[in-house]
């Protein structure tokens, strides 16, 4: 088993890289950081500046193996009310 290291992005920021776990392969490791990210996620949506949430999986000697992220984007859809916008379309 080797270890592998997880940095947090959440709604309080980045988190440090000290949580650390045992698993058998990379793909192990990575799936636990996609369950983290869920978990995460379940808590509520990002807030603030980030406008993400994501967990980076780094091996024994830290060095990234992958990052997952959760991207939130609110796009405007309402349609514009100033009169000079009215008024050209």
């Amino acid at each position: 088993m080797a270890r592998y290291f997880f940095q947090l992005v959440d709604h309080d920021g980045v988190q440090p890289t000290e949580m650390s776990y045992e698993f058998d392969t990379p793909e192990a490791a990575i799936e636990e950081g996609r369950t983290a990210l869920a978990e995460m996620a379940a808590d509520g949506l990002p807030l603030g500046d980030y406008h993400m949430l994501s967990v980076e999986v780094f091996d024994h000697q830290r060095r990234p193996v992958r990052e997952i992220r959760l991207i939130l984007e609110e796009i405007d859809k309402t349609v514009p009310t100033h009169p000079s916008a009215l008024a050209h379309g």
